[in-house]
């Protein structure tokens, strides 16, 4: 399992690298359009659904705003879509597990526009951070949830004792969090003083404290997927990546930390 995982791991990163760097714009938008609708697929789970006919049209549907988004040069909606993102993640997490798991997200259609929402918004911003900015400032944001990840692994496995949510997901503890927004904020230093001071205008302190921000509030992210797996009872989105699940399982934390990501680099 180790052996699959670590191999499905490199080619991920490979085949990624050269689309972020190498790729033409038509192609980057593509390949990020491509990704969201095989999210869109593993969403319809979410929804209950069974039929595929429905489960395409879902999918068809996510790539057409995405397409029209990027007709019409929407950019200044994501800013609103991640205020929207995250009100509605803190909202249903904490009522989750507040409820202790009995009240949760029931409308098919509710789940379905959430989906379309988070989708849309990821595939937006994925795209217009590396149009409008660089291919180096998308790899920092994504670097960040994944620094955010695995501190937040060892840190919790070290020192973790204080469960962050248990009813939706258990294995999460405080002191991972912590851990994984320490580690954030020492590397998100050193990308300053490398590279980020010879653009970012407002300064070291702002710009560790958003990064570690946006990477705390990306567990959010992972929450809400985990709170919609529990409701309908299973474990992985889905089994196109041998080892590591489903396309949703990879990118929960960056549907909700990319949008905000957006606004990070656009009002700073």
């Amino acid at each position: 399992m180790l052996k699959q995982r670590l191999i499905t791991a490199l080619v991920l990163i490979v085949v990624s690298l050269w689309a972020l760097f190498g790729a033409e714009p038509l192609v980057w938008q593509s390949a990020v359009t491509l990704i969201a609708m095989i999210g869109a697929w593993e969403w319809t789970q979410f929804m209950r659904l069974e039929n595929r006919i429905i489960k395409l049209a879902f999918s068809a549907v996510t790539a057409g705003l995405i397409v029209l988004g990027l007709v019409f040069d929407l950019q200044n909606w994501i800013v609103y879509l991640a205020m929207l993102q995250l009100l509605i993640v803190v909202y249903m997490v904490t009522r989750f597990q507040l409820s202790e798991g009995q009240v949760g997200l029931s409308h098919r259609l509710f789940v379905g526009l959430v989906g379309l929402l988070f989708l849309v918004s990821f595939a937006w911003s994925l795209i217009w951070l590396r149009d409008a900015y660089s291919a180096w400032v998308v790899l920092f944001s994504m670097a960040m949830i994944w620094v955010m990840d695995s501190g937040a692994y060892f840190a919790g496995r070290r020192f973790g004792r204080h469960k962050l949510a248990p009813h939706v997901s258990p294995g999460k503890t405080w002191e991972g969090v912590l851990g994984g927004v320490v580690l954030v904020g020492l590397v998100s230093v050193l990308v300053w003083f490398e590279w980020a001071q010879a653009f970012y205008t407002p300064g070291l302190v702002v710009f560790v404290v958003l990064s570690s921000l946006i990477a705390a509030l990306s567990v959010y992210g992972d929450l809400f997927e985990s709170l919609l797996k529990r409701q309908v009872n299973i474990k992985d989105s889905g089994k196109i990546l041998p080892g590591h699940g489903g396309v949703l399982d990879r990118i929960d934390s960056l549907l909700l930390a990319l949008p905000l990501f957006w606004v990070f680099w656009s009002f700073t």
